[in-house]
């Protein structure tokens, strides 16, 4: 991939809070503008853009996609539209940075990294987690030893949410659904420690809408190490992580997944990890970082451990019941 040179020009596609505060945090960059954003509507772009200082707005997203003047779009919609937006845009020459899961299956990303290759576009998931300084830091200390052996990782992401079918989280038209949405932080932060599991087991409870709504997964390794992880929509869970080791705990406060500090305990030493704010502007520096290094995937978040990870999800939702369209 042919590496790019001064500013990186960036687009929006969808005007949804994830994009509102991708937007909003944008600024704290100071690098790069963002060009222009796209909606199915000209008065949602047009009002988006004039809230968040962008320049132009388009009214549908094919007009996005032929905005000679952008070189890399974030997909902030719903998980339904990510996959085809992701192609549209690299077909038209844009880099993408994709909000996770990065698509609703494995058929999806696969379709997804095949365009990228077609078409020699950079894609990365935008799973912000993995780009936040503290948990950088702390997950680099551990890497390094600071707690031993890392042998377990308890993690939740649950809070109650009341019951609307059409809200896009209980929405199986929209993709809704705990596991997806949730479940996929306290699974990564696991992967992150603990490499690919080798065995994943589930309990879970369905709405009456069809999704998930609670899921509980006991993690293996072939070392003996485990996880448990819990995600849902009904309760009221602390949304906090431990990762243990032999010789001390790295812990996660809420809201875990966005957390601005990391706890490290050996023995009687207790050390507080604090990094900058967390968030969406890290995964940007890391997104220009690999279009200006002509890099065409990103080393700390790589398609093979998004496609894994659905790929675990997939099983997990094929034994629930849980069905989207793209499942046929």
């Amino acid at each position: 991939m042919e590496p790019l040179t001064g500013p990186i020009r960036w687009g929006i596609a969808g005007t949804g809070n994830i994009a509102a505060g991708f937007a909003d945090d944008f600024g704290a960059l100071g690098e790069g503008p963002i060009v222009a954003v796209g909606s199915r509507s000209a008065a949602t772009a047009d009002a988006f853009a004039a809230a968040h200082g962008i320049g132009r707005a388009h009214g549908s997203y094919a007009d996005l996609a032929a905005d000679p003047e952008i070189d890399v779009v974030h997909i902030a919609g719903l998980h339904i539209v990510h996959a085809d937006q992701a192609v549209q845009f690299m077909e038209a020459g844009k880099h993408v940075l994709v909000e996770k899961p990065l698509a609703l299956d494995v058929g999806e990303v696969d379709r997804m990294i095949a365009a990228a290759r077609a078409n020699d576009r950079f894609m990365m998931e935008a799973m912000w987690m993995r780009f936040n300084p503290a948990h950088v830091e702390a997950m680099t200390r551990i890497g390094q030893g600071a707690i031993g052996e890392v042998r377990r990782v308890i993690a939740d992401f649950s809070f109650p949410l009341p019951f609307d079918p059409g809200h896009r989280l209980l929405d199986r038209a929209k993709g809704g659904g705990a596991l997806l949405d949730l479940g996929v932080y306290p699974f990564n932060l696991a992967w992150w420690a603990l490499g690919p599991p080798d065995e994943v087991h589930h309990v879970g409870h369905l709405a009456t809408t069809g999704v998930d709504d609670e899921i509980s997964l006991l993690c293996g390794w072939a070392s003996g190490a485990s996880a448990l992880l819990t995600c849902g929509l009904r309760l009221d869970g602390p949304m906090t992580a431990r990762i243990e080791g032999t010789e001390g705990v790295a812990e996660f406060p809420f809201p875990a997944h966005a957390c601005a500090s990391v706890i490290l305990r050996r023995g009687d030493q207790v050390e507080e990890i604090v990094g900058d704010a967390p968030g969406l502007r890290h995964q940007v520096v890391e997104v220009n970082r690999c279009l200006r290094a002509g890099e065409i995937e990103s080393p700390r978040m790589p398609w093979a451990t998004s496609r894994a990870v659905l790929e675990h999800f997939d099983a997990i939702r094929a034994e629930l019941g849980v069905r989207y369209g793209a499942d046929g």
